[in-house]
């Protein structure tokens, strides 16, 4: 089951980067409102990279939708007595149906300014959820000692703060986006508004700035426990590492005025940068435990 459930995280990522991409390259309307096919066809023009990617994505929603429902179902099924697991699959249900929804509406209203902010949200949540639900599915357990404990607790807590502003920051920088208010600041036309205040626009974006700052150090400040407590090490680093490109990805696409290569690269590591905290938030909750005795 947890391999299973691992397999489905994966898929998962992949059609959040392939989402992303639509996002980023505005393919969003490439394939019309003819969902689940493209302008009406099974085998549309692939010629035009626009449909390739829309279509692409319009394909594994189904593949996504039936791979999280089986996971959901068969973790319910089979560890059904350990209430963490059975919360997680109830809620990766929950967020399939929501994402599915936002995504249906998104096509069919033509991707109204902002409404995407809704898709990037629920699919991000279902990423982390489902990272989380693989950890739930873990057997063994890392037995510490009270004080080691004690320490290790706090370097969590402290993680858990840092990654949930990270979380707010990135459905922050999507409405930043799909909202225009990124066009004016940028002064790149666009043909509808839901920000079309330039104070708006700056305070939304300083605020995603600070979010930045604070994350950052909240994550040196936990790459410091994790090196001298020697657990998860690893993934402290990728995720320093992660939120470091992100923020210079995030300072080219200023510089540049949002390029289609920088605002995909934003996006895609800021999902790797998602599942990898998920990861060591996973690793925390199910794989470790206070010694009793």
């Amino acid at each position: 089951m947890k391999k299973f459930s691992i397999l489905t995280t994966f898929v998962t990522f992949l059609a959040l980067i392939l989402g992303n991409l639509v996002v980023a390259t505005d393919s969003g309307d490439a394939c019309g409102t003819s969902w689940p096919f493209c302008n009406g066809q099974v085998i549309p023009d692939f010629t035009d990279y626009h449909v390739l990617i829309e279509y692409s994505h319009r394909m594994m929603v189904p593949l996504l939708i039936f791979l999280t429902t089986i996971n959901a179902l068969g973790a319910i099924y089979k560890y059904r007595k350990r209430k963490p697991v059975l919360i997680l699959a109830i809620m990766s249900l929950g967020l399939l149906i929501f994402q599915s929804i936002i995504g249906g509406l998104n096509v069919l209203l033509g991707t109204p300014p902002g409404f995407t902010t809704f898709d990037v949200t629920f699919s991000q949540l279902l990423l982390i959820v489902l990272v989380l639900l693989s950890y739930s599915l873990h057997e063994s357990k890392i037995e510490l000692s009270r004080e080691s404990w004690s320490s290790i607790s706090m370097s969590y807590r402290a993680f858990f703060i840092g990654y949930s502003i990270y979380v707010f920051q990135v459905i922050l920088g999507a409405f930043f986006k799909h909202s225009r208010a990124s066009n004016v600041i940028l002064d790149i036309p666009a043909i509808e508004y839901l920000i079309k205040s330039e104070a708006a626009a700056n305070m939304i974006y300083s605020l995603h700035w600070v979010a930045t700052v604070v994350i950052l150090v909240a994550a040196i400040w936990f790459v410091i426990y994790a090196s001298r407590f020697k657990y998860h090490i690893t993934l402290s680093w990728l995720y320093l590492i992660t939120i470091l490109l992100n923020a210079v990805v995030g300072f080219v696409i200023v510089v540049t005025g949002n390029i289609v290569l920088a605002s995909s690269l934003h996006m895609i590591i800021s999902t790797v940068t998602m599942a990898v905290g998920a990861s060591i938030l996973g690793g925390y909750w199910f794989k470790l435990q206070k010694k009793t005795i």
